[in-house]
């Protein structure tokens, strides 16, 4: 069974609950304008409700080994999930998907036999073709070029949903290396691609976009 780093799992927890003491007074600011106009939008795919959910994301490195990004990734994504669905959704734990795709050598690309060994309805593959958060050597900002993609197991991997391919770039005018270190970049960076992709399957404020948009700006 793969092992990871006690860092990595650092930063996956950091992703999911440590963005609101980065906010700072622009937190107060977005907290104060739900007050005034606060709306949930719907997700823009809702068939994840009361499903049996399994969440995959894969790179070019996946073939290689141990992918720590893609590992991540796919935790940072699940937990969301699992926070912003219907109590009635289960979202499989990763280490449960790794355990299964390690004892049975998945191939990386047969949905359908993950899905159905892991007892899933449906399977959310996140497909990151591209990943960088520098800009040149004085500048961080962080560019992927990614895919997410829903299979419906039930129906033998019908594809039920596609979003993308889309070029998520964060923040808009990149930040300088000498405001941040590289660890927390890219902390704050994998925290937005993970809020991205969960609102696509997760009912979430329309405002959440005008905090996040600023969050490296205080």
């Amino acid at each position: 069974m793969r092992s990871f780093t006690a860092n990595r799992l650092l930063l996956t927890l950091m992703i999911c609950f440590g963005l609101v003491s980065s906010l700072g007074c622009t937190g107060v600011m977005s907290q104060l304008l739900y007050v005034i106009k606060g709306h949930t939008r719907p997700a823009a795919f809702q068939g994840l409700e009361e499903k049996r959910i399994a969440v995959v994301c894969i790179s070019d490195a996946s073939a290689y080994g141990p992918d720590p990004l893609a590992y991540t990734i796919s935790n940072a994504l699940s937990l969301k999930l699992a926070q912003g669905l219907k109590k009635e959704s289960v979202v499989i734990p990763v280490p449960v998907i790794e355990q299964w795709i390690d004892t049975n050598g998945w191939d990386q690309r047969d949905f359908l036999a993950l899905g159905k060994g892991v007892g899933a309805n449906s399977v959310v593959v996140v497909d990151v073709a591209s990943y960088t958060i520098h800009e040149g050597s004085t500048m961080f900002k962080g560019k992927s070029d990614l895919t997410a993609t829903v299979y419906n197991i039930d129906k033998e991997g019908q594809v039920e949903f596609h979003y993308g391919p889309k070029i998520f770039e964060y923040p808009t005018h990149g930040r300088p290396a000498i405001q941040t270190s590289e660890r927390e970049f890219e902390t704050v960076y994998l925290g937005q691609l993970v809020l991205d992709l969960a609102k696509q399957f997760t009912p979430h404020d329309h405002l959440d976009t005008f905090a996040n948009d600023a969050i490296l700006n205080y």
